[in-house]
């Protein structure tokens, strides 16, 4: 039997690695390189899931417009969606290096936003990392994909559920132009990780690592310099990752298919994540803070990106 496994999983990291090299290859973009952030603001006091109704009601009075997943989006590109906790997550459009106008004009909207439901609902959310007691709170969302993510975290004995509705983050993103790029990005994002200006507090990164060890701990990667080498890691892990449903590793599914896979693979909660809305690389480490000290970090960022890839190819 474990034979048996064993030789599934190496299938399948075969087949699946191969498929997503041609599906990295194909979703690919040639142009000057672009940056994003989703940047999460914590509840000051709790909330309930009723009182996120009203706020959502009341998104489009704001000029967002709802979207068919279900977040908001303004015509300046800003959209904002709920996390498990009531958190409120912004995201930005695709940023030039040199769009700095359009990027402050980003933070003041989220401001103003945050402002307005302050004044309306009287929640006030906060840029912090992390609120405590928010364990046993009620999720403030109820797509399936949460429900089952919840009720794995409660059965698995770990800070899963603390992670979920505890903690904010501001998650830097780059987009993958070529496929010579994505290894050394790839390295890049790992070192900024463990880097003090965008590592996790260790109140967050111990929760992280109490959360789901088959999901969130980045896997042993050496010094990778061949994207197929990269690829074939992060299938490994992701197939080794339980399933929120089936409550197995994915690998161990029957019959899995390569877009199943796709879905899953947005699942998987390392520091470092492939992301195929881009696509991109996101940095999933940096703990939220406020504003006026994000501004730095942002062009911190963006000056660690240049120094490995141009901004024109």
């Amino acid at each position: 039997m474990v034979e048996s496994q064993s030789r599934k999983l190496t299938e399948l990291e075969k087949d699946f690695s191969d498929k997503l090299f041609f599906h990295l290859e194909c979703a690919l973009v040639s142009g000057p390189l672009t940056y994003g952030f989703e940047y999460e603001f914590i509840p000051e006091s709790q909330v309930t899931p009723e009182l996120v109704a009203k706020i959502k009601i009341a998104l489009p009075e704001m000029g967002f417009q709802v979207q068919t997943d279900g977040s908001f989006k303004a015509s300046d590109g800003l959209d904002v969606s709920f996390e498990p906790g009531g958190q409120l997550e912004y995201g930005s459009p695709p940023l030039l290096a040199a769009d700095g106008e359009r990027f402050v004009g980003l933070l003041d909207h989220l401001l103003e936003t945050n402002r307005v439901i302050a004044e309306r609902f009287g929640v006030s959310y906060v840029a912090i990392d992390y609120a405590p007691e928010r364990e046993f709170v009620p999720l403030c969302i109820d797509g399936q994909r949460y429900l089952d993510m919840h009720s794995l975290f409660t059965d698995n004995g770990g800070r899963g559920r603390e992670m979920m509705k505890g903690t904010a983050s501001i998650q830097l993103h780059v987009r993958l132009r070529s496929m010579a790029e994505v290894a050394p990005l790839f390295k890049l994002m790992t070192t900024l990780a463990q880097a003090p200006d965008f590592a996790m507090s260790p109140t967050r990164r111990a929760i992280w690592n109490a959360t789901d060890s088959s999901r969130c701990l980045l896997p042993e990667h050496g010094d990778i310099r061949e994207v197929k080498e990269l690829l074939s890691l992060i299938v490994r892990h992701a197939l080794q990752a339980v399933d929120f449903n089936q409550r197995v590793s994915f690998a161990d599914l029957k019959e899995p298919s390569f877009d199943q896979f796709l879905v899953h693979l947005t699942t998987i909660f390392t520091d470092v994540r492939l992301n195929f809305k881009g696509p991109t690389f996101e940095l999933r480490t940096m703990d939220s803070l406020p504003v006026a000290k994000f501004k730095n970090r942002w062009q911190c960022f963006i000056d660690e990106v240049e120094r490995v890839v141009p901004s024109k190819e």
